[in-house]
């Protein structure tokens, strides 16, 4: 076995001998990199997979945290600026429940949690107190949840109820927004936030939040409605009813004058205000009788002449002497008649989007539509985007020439960057064929020496003195490589192989002398082999 061993490091280090320097080279750049590879992966695969512990952190409760950690000597990383705490994935819950048995991150303490901590010896101040920075902390904590809000801070000024006041105050509220740095809300988003915020809170009204982000930007004031949402949906539906009457008429315009020869402008006034309307009618037929009729008649009879003159004291003679002798009659009739009358209650919701005046403008490229008719170009305009003069619309279309330098600019860059390019690729093919072409020629002037090489090697080259003992011992070692191996003992294989090794080590010694003679030796055998 050791024999063995010996013999396979011995041909191991006379093969390492035989090859060249920068073979060695290879060879040990080979096994370095093979080795940092290792290495490498070794330390991927036993590294572990990391989790975050805590995130959106405050500063105070992540120095805590940390200070805890290194404390306990846990390993972990900080992301996020230091808001987020990395730690091996493995412990992520076992450390969360050492944190909070510690009271970390005490910034989690808002919200309802603060309600739990009342006793009994609590007044009411603090109670109400309690449950409006509860109210605040859980709004807060509802609104960061929020794509691009990194912050948020509630406050809500909630009236106190009064006994003897007849108009009681509304509740209000106002919302600080630590936005991500390149985020800006939409309308739509600032509508959430404030219907989010007013409806987490009895009694309030969304036009009394109001709403600001860190920069100081008044997104939504109090009293004023959401303006940023209405201006946005205002300008969304103005935007696509312009952009849909546009492309009517620019289709038309692209068929008659071809693309690029005309522009379209509109401008829409939508109205987004929504109206309900009532209208009562009452109808009556004629010959449709009355529900119910009543008539009343009044009659007088008597004698003597009525009474008459100015009234006072100066015309009061005695009663005797005013009173006539003449009869008088007294007869009144009146008729009331319920009719059966019908009623009509008409209501009418007004949706949103009126269109309240239309105006459009149309230039056309002189040099193409110089010959057309202007007034049948108007008509064909007017009735694709559906003006209604009497609405007060308004259209105007021109002839002009269009200006042509940025078109001309752009086609000559164009032009150009494509020169550039196919130069770029030509340059790129000379540089490939020449970098091939350069490795052709090293590859060919290396042949070519090589080839010198052997032939001024076969023609430098001298017979070996060699002693019959070596000569004999190789000729032996060359038959015997050819036949059958017949089996040894144990001991003639020791003896055999120490015999090999010192003729190894002398052919090994002297091939490092003499490489050239040796190789032309064995060319020779190999020749007669195959012959």
């Amino acid at each position: 076995m050791k024999s063995a061993l010996a013999g396979t490091l011995e041909r191991a280090r006379s093969t390492f001998d035989t090859i060249s320097l920068g073979q060695k080279v290879v060879i040990g750049l080979l096994l370095a990199g093979l080795g940092l590879g290792g290495f490498v992966f070794y330390s991927w695969i036993t590294t572990p997979t990391q989790a975050p512990l805590f995130s959106n952190l405050a500063s105070s409760d992540a120095s805590a945290i940390v200070d805890e950690l290194n404390a306990q000597g846990v390993a972990y990383d900080l992301a996020d600026g230091g808001s987020t705490i990395m730690v091996a994935k493995d412990a992520v819950y076992d450390l969360r429940l050492s944190m909070s048995g510690k009271g970390l991150p005490a910034g989690q303490d808002t919200g309802y949690a603060l309600l739990d901590q009342q006793g009994i010896t609590t007044s009411e101040f603090q109670q109400q107190v309690t449950y409006q920075r509860a109210l605040e902390g859980e709004l807060s904590k509802t609104l960061e949840s929020l794509a691009g809000v990194n912050d948020a801070v509630v406050h809500v000024a909630l009236p106190e109820d009064e006994v003897f006041v007849t108009d009681k105050a509304e509740p209000t509220a106002s919302v600080l927004l630590a936005l991500s740095p390149g985020t800006t809300l939409s309308g739509e988003q600032i509508q959430a936030v404030t219907n989010l915020v007013s409806s987490s809170i009895q009694g309030m009204d969304p036009d009394q939040v109001t709403v600001a982000d860190a920069s100081g930007r008044v997104l939504s004031a109090a009293g004023e409605g959401m303006s940023a949402a209405a201006g946005d949906a205002r300008s969304q539906v103005e935007q696509e009813y312009e952009n849909r009457l546009a492309a009517n008429a620019q289709k038309i315009l692209d068929q008659v004058l071809g693309p690029n020869n005309a522009v379209v402008s509109v401008r829409a006034d939508v109205d987004l205000a929504k109206r309900n309307t009532t209208t009562e009618t009452y109808d009556f037929d004629e010959g449709t009788p009355p529900l119910s009729e009543q008539t009343l008649v009044e009659r007088y009879e008597g004698g003597g002449a009525p009474v008459g003159g100015i009234l006072g004291p100066e015309n009061m003679p005695d009663a005797a002497e005013n009173a006539g002798g003449a009869e008088s009659n007294y007869e009144k009739e009146s008729t009331t008649a319920n009719n059966a009358v019908g009623k009509t209650v008409e209501v009418t919701e007004g949706a949103p989007g009126e269109l309240q005046r239309l105006t459009v403008s149309v230039v056309m490229n002189d040099q193409v539509a110089g010959n057309l008719n202007q007034q049948q170009m108007t008509d064909l305009m007017t009735t694709a985007v559906g003006l209604d003069p009497a609405r007060g619309d308004d259209i105007t279309v021109a002839a002009m020439p269009f200006d042509a330098t940025a078109a001309d600019a752009a086609a000559a860059a164009m032009e150009a960057a494509r020169e550039a390019e196919a130069a770029e690729q030509m340059w790129s093919m000379i540089r490939t064929g020449g970098i091939a072409a350069g490795i052709a020629l090293v590859v060919l002037i290396v042949w070519l020496r090589s080839r010198r090489r052997e032939d001024d090697d076969e023609e430098d080259y001298e017979p070996l003195e060699l002693d019959d003992d070596m000569l004999a011992e190789l000729d032996r070692l060359r038959v015997a490589s050819t036949r059958q191996e017949v089996p040894l003992t144990p001991s003639e294989l020791e003896l055999e192989a120490a015999e090999r090794a010192k003729v190894r080590g002398e052919i090994s010694t002297m091939v490092s002398e003499r490489p050239d003679e040796v190789a032309a030796m064995l060319r020779g055998w190999l020749s007669e082999n195959k012959s």
